[in-house]
Parts: structure tokens; C-alpha cells; sequence
């Protein structure tokens, strides 16, 4: 089988990537190059910008495959741009959406099914998926290619930990060394509200029984684990694991917005709603199917390659303002600590972002950055 990844080094694509490769299939990936150094030599690249038509175009040339991985689109103008030109490039093409798409409020603990009404009007992010998943089906009617709809919820591996509201991605090392130094977390709701989580490896598990499968023929899937938690629960769980006492805050929905605005969409519109799934239809489509990672286990994935890892990536801009904000709410002062490895420039960037405006910190920050090189 010939298995065309748009993306490929992510989460969710890197593992999917992996199994592909040991269940013997041929696979390809395409991106912009700039986070390949890891990629297993057996695996052909091909560079391009995703946004450009002619380009992609360009380095694909003739080229064919059986399915086609879409980890890519976020909005329908991306849809409207790819799927043309892959439509008559396989016999299946997959499209990577979110199961946020979905309707559901705190009250309602019904477990969400494919069938539940979309999309979920409370975050622009829901909106632009289901917007994509809207004109994949309407395109896929003159196409050579079927589609199929697939909406992982929040997936992580050993290098994310998976909490409501984290910094980016290669920074989550800064939540590890909050809890070793003894600084507070933060919950919203008390810490009741629920959500799924699934491990990327059994995500890919799921994925990747769905490649030219008959059932997934112009259908719709979340795949979501069997692992259902509270907030609280899944903070919990990490400071045990690091064997730590929990020091967890509640803080009110609307003073987390105030302070942190940039995730007022992903909190109002998703960590703050239940997220309890119905998975069954993933599981007939894919009988062989298991989710084997529990909460507790994949914590420990996590904190393992962080007690070994030499990378140490830390978001001091993270940090200076989740001590402003539970500072605020519980009106004792947490100050600045220098974790293992830090650069020269952390206790400024710290600085700048504890104690000023956010326009004016982030304007500082880059004069501050430009001069020191």
C-alpha cells in the first residue's frame, strides 16, 4: 500500500507514520522540510509549501497512492486548494479533522456519537473544521477519490502533556519543572468537567485500520479513546507521578479569559465543555482494535522522556503569566525560578511578562531579542 502524508512529523502523523512503515507499507511525506531531521531514511519527502498549488504540484508530478493523509487543512480555503489536486492522486483520501466540530454543553453528559449535531459555534477553530469537512464532501461528488472524516479529540505522546491550557508544543517542559519547583496549577470548573484522552499510538492504531477500508468509504469517525477523566483527575495524576503534593487552583472561567485572552475560544468553546465520546463506530469499522493507554501510563511516558531528554525548551512567557494569574487569585506572590538550562534571556522575558501589559512586554521582549544578537 502507497500512503501519501500531508505533514508527517506532528503528534498524531509521526505515529501514524511509524506503523505504516511496520505493517510494510510504502510511505511518502510532504511538508515544507523544516522539522524533517528525524524522518527514517525509507520514507520518501517531498518539499513543498502546502499553499502553494503550483509547487506541490510541481513535486508530486504524476504520482499515485492509495491513501492520502490530510493532517494539513484547518479551514475550507485549504480543502478547496488540496483536494483538487490529489482527488485523482489515490483511491482514498483522509481528512484530519477535530472532533471539537461537535455541539455539547456542561450539563449534557450524553456521550457524543458521530451523529451529534455540528458544529460548535463557540470557538472559530470548530467552525472552520467542520467548514473543511462541509466542502470535502461536496468536492469528493465529482471525484475519482472517496473521502473519509476523521476527528481525534485531544491526543498527546511523550513529549505533550495533556492539560487544558499549555504553551506550545516543544515547551512543555515548562509544566514538568512548575511542578518539581513547587508552583501551583490551575483548573476551571473545580476540575469536574470531563474529558477523553487518547494516547498517539492508539490513535494511529485506529487510523491506520481505516486505509482502504470499506467501512470508511465516505464516512465519518471520531477516534477517541476509552479513557474518559476529569481535569482534575489528569492533574492529579501528574503531580503523583512526579511525586509531588497536588497544589491545584481553581480559577473562575471569566478571570482566565481576562488574564490569558488568546485562549478565551479554546476554553469557552472545548476545555470547558464535557467531552465524553461514544467510540463504538470506530471499533466496528476497526474489530482488531484496542486502546491500551491508560492516563496514568502515558503520564509516566511522558515523564520518562523528560528525565532523559536533553531538550530543554522552556516558555518563560508561559510561566510569568500563570503565576500572574493564580498570584491574583490567590493573592500570594510566586516569583520567578531558573529551571535546569535556561538561556540568558529567561528572567527578562519572565520579567517582562509577570509585571507589564502583554503589547508592551511582547514589544520589549523583540527589541531586547534583537539587540543581544
Amino acid at each position: 500500500m502507497k500512503i501519501l502524508l500531508l505533514g508527517g512529523t506532528g503528534t498524531l502523523s509521526s505515529e501514524v507514520l511509524k506503523l505504516s512503515q511496520e505493517k510494510g507499507y510504502s510511505v511518502y511525506i510532504l511538508n515544507r522540510g523544516n522539522n524533517n531531521t528525524s524522518i527514517n531514511k525509507n520514507v520518501k519527502v517531498y518539499i513543498a509549501d502546502l499553499n502553494c498549488k503550483e509547487k506541490v504540484k510541481s513535486v508530486l508530478q504524476k504520482e499515485k497512492f492509495d491513501v492520502i493523509v490530510d493532517f494539513f487543512s484547518r479551514t475550507k480555503e485549504d480543502i478547496i486548494n488540496l483536494f483538487p489536486i490529489f482527488s485523482n492522486r489515490c483511491k482514498q483520501y483522509i481528512f484530519i479533522s477535530s472532533a471539537c466540530v461537535y455541539c455539547r454543553d456542561n450539563e449534557n453528559k450524553t456521550p457524543i456519537t458521530e451523529n451529534t449535531a455540528k458544529p460548535n459555534r463557540l470557538w472559530d477553530y470548530n467552525i472552520h473544521k467542520f467548514e473543511a469537512e462541509q466542502s470535502l464532501i461536496q468536492l469528493s461528488n465529482n471525484s475519482e477519490s472517496y473521502y473519509t472524516i476523521v476527528r481525534p479529540y485531544i491526543t498527546y505522546d511523550k513529549k505533550r502533556i495533556p492539560l487544558g491550557i499549555t504553551p506550545a508544543y516543544k515547551f512543555h517542559r515548562t509544566i514538568i519543572e512548575r511542578i518539581k519547583n513547587g508552583k501551583p496549577m490551575f483548573v476551571w470548573n473545580n476540575g469536574e468537567t470531563y474529558c477523553t484522552l487518547t494516547y498517539s499510538s492508539d490513535f494511529a492504531e485506529a487510523l491506520v485500520g481505516l486505509f482502504l477500508n470499506p467501512k470508511a468509504k465516505n464516512e465519518d469517525f471520531h477516534i477517541t479513546s476509552d479513557y474518559c477523566y476529569k481535569w482534575k483527575e489528569v492533574l492529579t495524576t501528574l503531580y503523583e507521578e512526579m511525586h509531588q503534593v497536588p497544589q491545584i487552583i481553581n480559577v473562575p472561567i471569566k478571570t482566565i479569559t481576562d488574564l490569558l485572552p488568546e485562549y478565551k475560544g479554546e476554553l469557552i468553546g472545548d476545555r470547558s465543555l464535557n467531552a465524553i465520546f461514544n467510540n463504538q463506530k470506530i471499533k466496528n469499522a476497526v474489530p482488531e482494535l484496542q486502546f491500551k493507554v491508560s492516563l496514568r501510563e502515558g503520564i509516566r511516558k511522558v515523564i520518562s522522556f523528560y528525565e532523559t531528554s536533553n531538550d530543554f525548551y522552556y516558555d518563560y512567557k508561559y510561566d510569568a503569566r500563570i503565576d500572574k494569574l493564580l498570584s491574583q487569585v490567590t493573592k500570594k506572590h510566586i516569583k520567578y525560578i531558573k529551571y535546569p538550562h535556561s538561556n540568558r534571556n529567561s528572567k527578562i522575558t519572565y520579567l517582562l511578562h509577570r509585571y507589564l501589559p502583554q503589547k508592551i512586554a511582547n514589544r520589549l521582549n523583540l527589541i531586547i531579542t534583537q539587540i543581544r544578537k
